[in-house]
């Protein structure tokens, strides 16, 4: 069983700049320790902007299957 892992974004503030969200899939034997580890983890925006991203808004859901 797959999980899919999405966490808010942003670059700026909340009046200038930019907002986004991010979405990774992880297998079921993927402990909740290393899917925190990426929801909280930082990165660089490409033109250099410090990234924030929302430690309360990380979503955990399961892929849609038909």
């Amino acid at each position: 069983m797959e999980y899919v892992v999405i966490r808010d974004m942003s670059a700026g503030n909340e009046t200038v700049g930019e907002m986004w969200q991010e979405t990774k899939i992880f297998d079921g034997n993927t402990t909740l320790d290393e899917v925190m580890k990426w929801a909280l983890s930082e990165r660089n925006h490409p033109a250099d902007l410090p990234i924030s991203y929302s430690r309360k808004r990380v979503t955990i859901t399961r892929p849609h299957s038909d």
